[in-house]
Parts: C-alpha cells; structure tokens; sequence
C-alpha cells in the first residue's frame, strides 16, 4: 500500500472510530433516559444518534472505496497502525450492537407492562393473573366490570 493511502485510511478509520465512539455514547444515554421513561431526552438522543449513526456510514462507503472488500483490509491492516484501529473499529461496532440489543429489550419489556395495565383497565385480563379487591379468586367471579365503566 502507498503511504499516502496508508494515511488517509488511517485518518478514515479515526473518524470512524469517533463516530462509533460517539454513537456508543448516545446509546448509553438513551438507555438512562428508556429506564427513566424521560420521553423528551429519548426524542433528542434519538436525533443525536440518527446524526452519528448517518455520519459512520458515510464514513463506513469511504472506507470500503479504499478496501472494497474484506481480502482488501486484511492486506491493508498488516501495517500495525491501521490493524489497531481496525481491531478497535470491530470491538466498537459490536458495543454498538450489543447496547442497542440491550436498550430494545429496555423497549419490549416497557411495552410488555403497558399492555399489561391497558389491559388489566379494560378489564380484559387473564382472570387467573388478578385477584379481586375482596382477595376472592377471580375464576369463580362470574361477572366483571372494566376499570373504565365504574
């Protein structure tokens, strides 16, 4: 590889590196604010993130017009400066991934519950689940009134 490639792929994946380290911050700040349920920090982190995240993919097509395909970077990531960054480019994107993955489940678990009270205050829940105000076992009432109705 000529050295100037060599320097403007290192450059490349330093950006890169700051945009994925960036995007790992938004998510860790969008987990505090989904366990939180602070809806107006989400909105902007959401922003915030959609910006980093546009940002390492134009990153990312640069990159891949210098090494087009995966051969191409094993070549180019023998020089020890560019193998580091890459490595760490690597461990970043599975961060990335890994916190994403988390702060869905944040997301499905939260909707698990709403649904659950929404459904519970339209009264059409699993009697099974729910005792009645006098404590008596739900499956020998034989009436039930939603929450919405009294």
């Amino acid at each position: 590889m000529n050295p100037a490639a060599a320097t403007q792929l290192t450059e490349l994946l330093d950006q890169q590196l700051a945009a994925l380290e960036s995007v790992l911050n938004v998510l860790a700040r969008e987990q505090t604010a989904l366990e939180a349920r602070d809806v107006s920090a989400l909105e902007s982190l959401t922003a915030e993130k959609q910006a980093h995240l546009a940002a390492a993919a134009g990153l990312e097509q640069q990159r891949r017009e210098l090494a087009p395909s995966p051969a191409a970077m094993e070549t180019l990531a023998e020089s020890p400066a560019i193998a580091e960054r890459w490595a760490r480019l690597l461990e970043l994107t599975r961060d990335c991934r890994d916190h994403n993955e988390a702060n869905g489940r944040i997301i499905r678990r939260q909707q698990r519950r709403v649904e659950s009270t929404l459904t519970l205050m339209r009264g059409q829940g699993d009697q099974a689940d729910v005792y009645g105000p006098d404590g008596a076992d739900p499956a020998v009432r034989t009436w039930r009134l939603p929450i919405t109705t009294v």
